[in-house]
C-alpha cells in the first residue's frame, strides 16, 4: 500500500485528486490539507510515502514546502503537479531538489501511474543507499555520434529525447559538441550555465549541484548545454565527464548524449561509458568513407558491439541501400529515416523538435520506432534481416517524397 497526502491550496483540486487516486486499490490518502504549515505537521507525525503538492499559476509556497521536505525527510517522496509549468518554474523546483516536477496528468489513470512510477524509482534509489551494494543499472546512456558533421546527429538526439520524455521517461539531454553545440537552439532554451561551468564545480555525489546548472525544458527534460564559446571546451576533461555520467545514471531512464564528431578524450568517455552508440550515417560515398573509417577507431576501442546504424535522409532513388550500409559498416541498422527537408526546418527554426510540432510526419514516426525499440530493449532488431513481407511495410510506413 501507498499512502500519501495531498497540498492544494483549492479544496476543489483536492477533492478531485483524492478521487482519482481512490481508483487504484494501492492507494492511499491519509489528510488533504490547504496550509503549508500544517501540511509540514501532517508529515511529521504520519510519515507518508508520498507528498503530493498541487501547485497553482499564482502558487509560490509548494515549492518551498517541497525544499523542506526533501530536506527533512528523504523517506517521503515530493511530486509536484504544476497547472502552468513554465521554464523558470521547473528551474525553481529543480533549484529546490525536487525533481518529480510533473503537469497535471489528465485523468486518472495517468495520475495513478506516475505515483506508482515515482514510488518505485524514489523507493530503488533509498534501498540501494541503505544496503550500499553495487547498483543494477536500468537506465540507458545513448551516445547519438556521426563521422561527419551535418547529418542529422543533433536533429535525432533532440527529437529522441523528446519522444522518450512523451512516453513518461525521465531524460537528460547533454551536449557533449564542446565547439558547437546547438542543442539549446533545437530545443529553444538560453542556458544560465553551461557544462563548462559544471566541470569547474565539486559535483561528486551530488545530484543537486549537477541539477542547478542544468535548463529544464517544459517537456521535462533536463538539458546540460555545452559551452557558450569554444574556448571554454577545454575545461571538459574526460575524467570528468564519466564521473558526471556515472552519478546521473541513477537519476534517469535515459540519458542521450550528443557527442563531437572528433574521437576527443571526452567523447571517448561518452562512447566507453554508454549502453548503445547510434552511429548516423547516409546513403552517400563521401559520408559512408568517413563511417568507415570512424567505425574503425571504434572497433580498435572495443566499442563496435555497442554500435546501432541510424541511416538519416534516406532518399529511395539513391543507388546504394541498407544492405550495402551493412556490408560497409558491418553493424546492424537499427533504423532508416526518411528525407522531410521542410518538416526539419521547420521544426529547427521553430526551436520545437519535429516529433512534437510535426507528429504525423514520416520523420517523426522513424523516430518513435526507435524509442519503441530502445524502450522495448530490441537491441538485436536489425531491418536489414527482415523478411520480404516486412520490408515492403516497413517502406510503406516510412516513405516519403523530398521537396
Amino acid at each position: 500500500m501507498i499512502n500519501l497526502i495531498l497540498v492544494s491550496k483549492q479544496p476543489s483540486v483536492n477533492l478531485r485528486l483524492r478521487e482519482q487516486l481512490l481508483t487504484d486499490g494501492e492507494l492511499e490518502v491519509l489528510d488533504e490539507i490547504s496550509n503549508a504549515d500544517e501540511a509540514l505537521e501532517k508529515v511529521d507525525l504520519q510519515n507518508p510515502n508520498i507528498l503530493l503538492l498541487h501547485s497553482g499559476e499564482t502558487d509560490t509556497d509548494a515549492i518551498s514546502l517541497a525544499e523542506r521536505v526533501v530536506q527533512r525527510k528523504p523517506r517521503t517522496f515530493v511530486i509536484v503537479l504544476m497547472e502552468h509549468m513554465t521554464m523558470e518554474r521547473l528551474q525553481q523546483a529543480t533549484a529546490a531538489g525536487c525533481h518529480n516536477v510533473f503537469p497535471v496528468p489528465e485523468n486518472a489513470k495517468e495520475l495513478c501511474a506516475l505515483v506508482h512510477r515515482v514510488y518505485n524509482a524514489e523507493n530503488d534509489r533509498i534501498n540501494a543507499l541503505d544496503s550500499n551494494e553495487r547498483a543494477t543499472w536500468a537506465s540507458k546512456i545513448l551516445s547519438v555520434y556521426s563521422a561527419k558533421g551535418g547529418i542529422g546527429k543533433t536533429t535525432i538526439a533532440t527529437n529522441l529525447a523528446m519522444e522518450l520524455a512523451r512516453q513518461k521517461k525521465k531524460v537528460c539531454l547533454i551536449d557533449l559538441d564542446l565547439l558547437f553545440g546547438d542543442v539549446h537552439v533545437f530545443m529553444d532554451v538560453e542556458p544560465k550555465e553551461t557544462l563548462s561551468d559544471l566541470m569547474q564545480e565539486n559535483f561528486r555525489n551530488s545530484i543537486d549541484s549537477v541539477r542547478s546548472f542544468m535548463t529544464v525544458h517544459p517537456s521535462g527534460i533536463h538539458i546540460l548545454c555545452a559551452p557558450k564559446t569554444p574556448e571554454y571546451a577545454e575545461t571538459v576533461s574526460g575524467e570528468r565527464v564519466q564521473s558526471l555520467l556515472s552519478l546521473l545514471r541513477a537519476y534517469y531512464d535515459y540519458i542521450i548524449i550528443d557527442t563531437a564528431v572528433n574521437f576527443s578524450d571526452p567523447t571517448l568517455a561518452a562512447l566507453e561509458a554508454s549502453t548503445s552508440i547510434l552511429f548516423v550515417t547516409g546513403l552517400e560515398v563521401s559520408i559512408l568513407k568517413n563511417s568507415k573509417m570512424a567505425m574503425t577507431v571504434l572497433d580498435s576501442l572495443g566499442q563496435k558491439k555497442k554500435v546501432r546504424t541510424v541511416i538519416n535522409r534516406a532518399v529511395e532513388i539513391n543507388s546504394i541501400n541498407a544492405g550495402d550500409v551493412q556490408r560497409i559498416l558491418d553493424a546492424p541498422i537499427l533504423a532508416r529515416i526518411p528525407s522531410e527537408y521542410l518538416v526539419a526546418v521547420a521544426a529547427i527554426n521553430q526551436g520545437l523538435p519535429f516529433v512534437k510540432s510535426a507528429p504525423k510526419a514520416k520523420i517523426s514516426v522513424a523516430i518513435c520506432d526507435i524509442a519503441d525499440k530502445l524502450i522495448r530493449g530490441d537491441d538485436t532488431y536489425d531491418m536489414v534481416q527482415l523478411t520480404a513481407k516486412e520490408k515492403r511495410a516497413l517502406n510503406k510506413r516510412y516513405k516519403s517524397k523530398d521537396k
